[in-house]
């Protein structure tokens, strides 16, 4: 009997200390798991991407590289960048204070996409709004674009400023009209949204048509030149809303993407406004300050 006693308590005692290895290595299991879990939900978020964002967003998700969908030939990217610090770095980025979103930067990447914007060209994605895709792929394609976030991302601060603008427009070089229409049909996708000066303002999708903007630019705000008031909307798409779009009111805020003073240079800059206003150099009236401390036009010093 006492020998039984005795091999019951080494049999229990063994028990124990097994239950309680396996106990001590059940977190770092379940990492494991954890992590291998979210790499295949994020491989296949990079598949539903590159097949269904890729065309307006990029390859690379940075608005550089986009291709038509039916034929695969280059043509410009109309979407916002989304590999950019603005979009992903910290828990409260740039884009979330912009937007005035109060929720977790995950809930603004998926409601994005599942909903899409109202007023832009970005579609609702999720099938309860009419899209094509399932729950579990706009959740795999929201990991996928917050994978992005790095410590090489975040910490190039210059990526988020881009390069030092002109107070003033006539600063600008002189533009090139020939490179600038290339660059607002393909390089930028101005064309996808504002449609073709060139031809009519039926062409224009969402924002307003800009065939006639050397005219009216120079019209919609006192004291600006043609020159003043495309600068400043295309540096800040939000100070200054056209009165009217394809679709009605244009939105304010607006839905044209507020980063190209962030992806253009400033010969870029030049050669879309020589391509629309007719002119390689720009007369000025008032001065822009970009990135921060904006002055609204009624308090500006003249």
């Amino acid at each position: 009997m006492q020998t039984k006693i005795i091999i019951g308590t080494i049999a229990f005692m063994l028990t124990m200390i097994i239950l309680g290895f396996v106990a001590l290595r059940e977190p770092a299991r379940m990492d494991t798991f954890t992590d291998a879990y979210a790499g295949r939900s994020i491989e296949r978020g990079a598949l539903v991407f590159a097949n269904n964002c890729a065309t307006c967003h990029g390859v690379n998700g940075r608005a550089e590289e986009c291709y038509d969908p039916s034929s695969g030939e280059p043509t410009g990217c109309i979407g916002r960048r989304l590999n950019n610090p603005d979009m992903l770095c910290g828990t409260r980025p740039q884009r979330l204070v912009q937007t005035g979103w109060s929720g977790s930067k995950a809930n603004f990447v998926r409601s994005a996409v599942a909903a899409g914007r109202p007023g832009t060209e970005m579609p609702a994605w999720l099938q309860d709004y009419g899209g094509p895709l399932q729950q579990n792929e706009v959740r795999n394609v929201t990991l996928f674009v917050l994978n992005w976030e790095s410590e090489e991302l975040c910490g190039d601060q210059e990526a988020v400023v881009g390069p030092e603008w002109p107070r003033q427009v006539s600063e600008l070089p002189a533009g090139d009209a020939e490179s600038g229409q290339e660059l607002y049909a393909v390089t930028y996708g101005c064309q996808g949204c504002h449609g073709d000066p060139q031809g009519d303002a039926g062409t224009a999708a969402v924002g307003p048509w800009l065939g006639d903007i050397a005219t009216v630019g120079a019209e919609r705000i006192e004291d600006y030149t043609a020159a003043d008031y495309l600068y400043e909307s295309i540096l800040k798409p939000n100070q200054l809303i056209a009165p009217e779009c394809p679709t009605g009111d244009c939105l304010e805020p607006s839905a044209m993407p507020g980063d190209f003073g962030e992806r253009m240079t400033l010969q870029d800059m030049a050669d879309i406004m020589a391509y629309l206003l007719d002119t390689s150099e720009f007369e000025s009236n008032v001065e822009v300050e970009y990135p921060a401390g904006a002055v609204p036009p009624e308090t500006r010093d003249e």
